[in-house]
């Protein structure tokens, strides 16, 4: 989803080159994640209309992974430990921007 909000005034746009583990589908993946670690879904969302994040985690251990979904591949981007969740404070403003649905080029 892309906000119709511009960037804040000191963002800089950066190519960051790190690591990650893809495996050819998300059931690969998956599999090892919930075996290994036991993980479950926590969260999903569409990046486009073909690819997607989804956020998986253990409470009981407190770890965490959020994986890159695309019809080609499944990618492990980040995990890590002493994950928290947080809920929505009570009375906080609505947005101020609308968030474009269409995925289409601003």
């Amino acid at each position: 989803m892309t906000a119709k909000a511009d960037a804040p005034e000191n963002a800089q746009k950066l190519m960051v080159s790190f690591p990650v583990i893809c495996t050819p589908g998300m059931t690969e993946m998956m599999g090892a994640l919930t075996v290994d670690y036991a993980v479950n879904i926590m969260m999903t969302f569409e990046e486009t209309p073909i690819t997607g994040i989804v956020v998986v985690h253990n409470p009981n251990t407190q770890t965490a992974a959020v994986l890159h979904i695309s019809e080609a591949r499944t990618c492990l981007i980040f995990s890590g430990l002493n994950a928290q969740t947080f809920a929505r404070p009570e009375g906080m403003a609505p947005p101020k921007e609308e968030v474009q649905q269409n995925f289409e080029e601003l």
